[in-house]
């Protein structure tokens, strides 16, 4: 994953944009500090177009892994349609 600078990202915008449509994301950080991801809209749609992308990732992987501690399917299903998304620690691959 690249990593720019805000400004870096104000004043090269056209290149950064070619960068994520050609399957690269940008880690963008102020002062040193992550503070957002820049993906192509493929790779967004993937993970959030439907609303439920982090859902149905959630529950593939409970799938794979029943004996795992976590969440119950309730407790999945109500932070399912809450918004905005937290997406840290979401594994966008």
């Amino acid at each position: 994953m690249t990593e720019a600078t805000i400004s870096h990202l104000k004043n090269h915008l056209p290149e950064c944009v070619h960068t994520v449509e050609q399957g690269e994301d940008i880690k963008i950080t102020r002062h040193g500090k992550p503070v957002a991801v820049m993906v192509s809209l493929e790779r967004y749609n993937r993970a959030l177009g439907s609303g439920k992308g982090i859902y149905n990732s959630f529950l593939s992987w409970r799938k794979k892994h029943p004996d795992a501690d976590g969440f119950s399917n309730e407790e999945i299903k109500a932070m399912r349609d809450k918004e905005p998304y937290d997406t840290a620690h979401f594994n966008w691959d």
